[in-house]
């Protein structure tokens, strides 16, 4: 009897294995890489300096530093930007009121910028400013030296490569709108990740939040905030590399239908923050991951761990961080990292990598 029951819980341990298994080999993105934690070629642990300043930090969204100059989105001030010296400790300009007149903005988002220029794209008109970079640093009233309104609503970021100026959308079947230096969409490009999890088109548009960068040559990566995805393409919309890693989750949303609308909404207790804040470093780029579930009562944005990939799709080195920051920005020729932290109240860091 011992015996026969022993052989009855074998097969119905090796049905559950193979049921699982079944399972596990269902859900998965189509022609994707997967990694774990181990195959970063390098890891170490980072410790954080706060930088102190003669001026207040309030509430910042983001932020951007380059050379000995910080720049904070601060929208608890009466100007949105607000200027540091790095070295000095110091605050030295605010500017760009919150506001609907031709010198104001109302929600906006730095995008890639080189030596010369500052790019800046306010999310909630789809224009694009271009500032000189000592004008916006120095000047309390800096002018746009050229201004961008594009066709169609941005959702999210946006990057200027090369002649072009690419956003993401959201209402669309593509994830990418492509638009000319004078705003004309010209194309649009990438579909969602095919998967195979069954998911409506509504579904998949709240599903794949993400934000995207590039390396201002020949790729771009998008990078998701609600599943565990990377994905490399080439500028024509051409994938080069999908990874998923490194813990292999995915984003449950369900379509509802209330009346007229249709919606989607996450499922309970299933979805988990992901990767966020990509930027890119040179020869490699950088990404918050965070993989904490959003129903859990003390769950923060904050990540505690910052990938880096090598824009081939190789995950590179994996830092540790101990102060937990939420957005950052990367001086790669210093090799420091300037990031935002909320605990116990906002501030900001650096890292040396």
């Amino acid at each position: 009897k011992n015996k026969t029951m022993k052989k009855i819980h074998f097969i119905v341990l090796l049905f559950v294995i193979s049921i699982a298994s079944c399972n596990s080999k269902k859900e998965k993105y189509e022609h994707a890489t997967t990694f774990t934690y181990h195959d970063f070629s390098a890891k170490k642990d980072l410790k954080a300096t706060k930088l102190e300043f003669d001026s207040l930090i309030m509430l910042p969204g983001d932020l951007l530093a380059f050379d000995s100059v910080l720049i904070t989105i601060e929208s608890g001030k009466e100007k949105i930007f607000h200027v540091y010296n790095i070295k000095k400790g110091t605050h030295i300009n605010e500017c760009i009121r919150r506001g609907q007149g031709p010198e104001d903005m109302l929600q906006p988002e730095f995008m890639n910028s080189d030596g010369k220029y500052l790019r800046i794209i306010d999310l909630a008109t789809s224009t694009v400013y271009e500032y000189d970079k000592e004008d916006f640093i120095t000047n309390p009233q800096p002018k746009p030296m050229n201004r961008i309104k594009l066709e169609k609503q941005i959702f999210l970021t946006a990057q200027q490569i090369k002649d072009k100026i690419m956003g993401c959308s959201y209402a669309g079947d593509k994830r990418l709108y492509v638009f000319d230096l004078n705003g004309k969409e010209i194309n649009s490009i990438i579909d969602y990740p095919p998967t195979t999890i069954p998911q409506s088109e509504i579904e998949k548009r709240d599903a794949y939040y993400m934000k995207f960068i590039s390396n201002e040559i020949d790729r771009i990566a998008l990078c998701y905030y609600m599943t565990d995805l990377i994905e490399i393409y080439d500028l024509e919309g051409a994938l080069l590399k999908r990874l998923h890693g490194p813990e292999q989750f995915f984003s449950r949303f369900k379509e509802y239908h209330d009346g007229k609308y249709i919606g989607a909404s996450p499922e309970k207790g299933l979805n988990r923050d992901a990767y966020m804040c990509p930027r890119n470093a040179g020869d490699e780029f950088f990404v918050l991951f965070n993989g904490g579930y959003i129903d859990e009562p003390n769950h923060t944005t904050s990540c505690k761990k910052l990938f880096s990939f090598t824009w081939d799709g190789i995950p590179n080195k994996m830092y540790n961080l101990d102060d937990p920051i939420f957005s950052f920005s990367v001086d790669s020729k210093n090799k420091k990292i300037y990031g935002i932290s909320e605990t116990p109240e906002f501030h900001i860091v650096t890292y040396s990598y």
